[in-house]
């Protein structure tokens, strides 16, 4: 089982459906973010027909590189929950064997001062996922996802010893029910090596870090096709 996760369940007839199998994060990528073109037109007063087409941030690795890393776990069924007003709440699945627990408001909701934060739910996930010795997973909620209705919490599980994949659903949603449906992406997991950390230090930039920092700036700025160009004139 070097370098390698694997997921497993003991849910019977659930492995006759690879399209709710953990999925790589890259089959699910945003629509918005596919959408979108790599390059556009760039405005200026001169409107300059040899300064290239600035590029967007679909070419920029700190949005294209996060929808390739990790997992996705997606809904095994349809899922439905409901808050009314008076405080009342209820949960359904259609599947009996697909189950939901609370989290009791003392456990959270109570000490959270944000108040579109109603109530915690948890899905008892049917996955399981076994990671290498010194390995855990980073449960992540859906990213740039804008979903005001509800959001898996931020979460680490030591894999290597814990293998459910439970996810705790915060319902936000100031709508008194809402659907998640069959195979929709609930949330993100991020393996990652528990014993490789980085020091930590602060210091005042020297002469070295100041030419790491510029080199950096220089790289960027060395192109109008990775900077807005910065123009005078009469």
């Amino acid at each position: 089982m070097k370098n390698k996760i694997i997921f497993t369940t003991e849910l019977e007839g659930l492995m006759e459906f690879p399209e709710l199998y953990p999925q790589p994060a890259s089959k699910y990528i945003p629509e918005w973010y596919k959408k979108l073109p790599t390059e556009v037109k760039l405005k200026n007063d001169f409107n300059s027909k040899v300064i290239p087409n600035l590029k967007t941030i679909k070419t920029c690795p700190s949005f294209a590189d996060i929808f390739k890393e990790g997992f996705v776990l997606l809904s095994p069924c349809d899922l439905y929950f409901r808050i009314d007003n008076d405080g009342f709440w209820q949960w359904q699945t259609p599947d009996p064997d697909i189950k939901i627990d609370v989290h009791e408001d003392e456990q959270f909701v109570n000490y959270f001062k944000e108040k579109n934060v109603r109530k915690v739910f948890k899905l008892v996930s049917p996955w399981y996922a076994i990671t290498p010795k010194g390995w855990s997973i980073r449960q992540v909620p859906n990213i740039y996802d804008f979903n005001k209705d509800w959001q898996v919490a931020y979460g680490i599980l030591n894999s290597d010893v814990e293998h459910e994949l439970n996810q705790q659903i915060i319902y936000t949603s100031d709508k008194n029910e809402i659907l998640i449906k069959k195979g929709s992406v609930l949330n993100y997991i991020v393996p990652f090596k528990r014993n490789e950390t980085l020091n930590y230090e602060v210091k005042k930039a020297d002469k070295e870090l100041k030419n790491y920092i510029n080199k950096s700036k220089r790289l960027v700025k060395s192109s109008f096709r990775t900077a807005i160009p910065y123009y005078r004139h009469s």
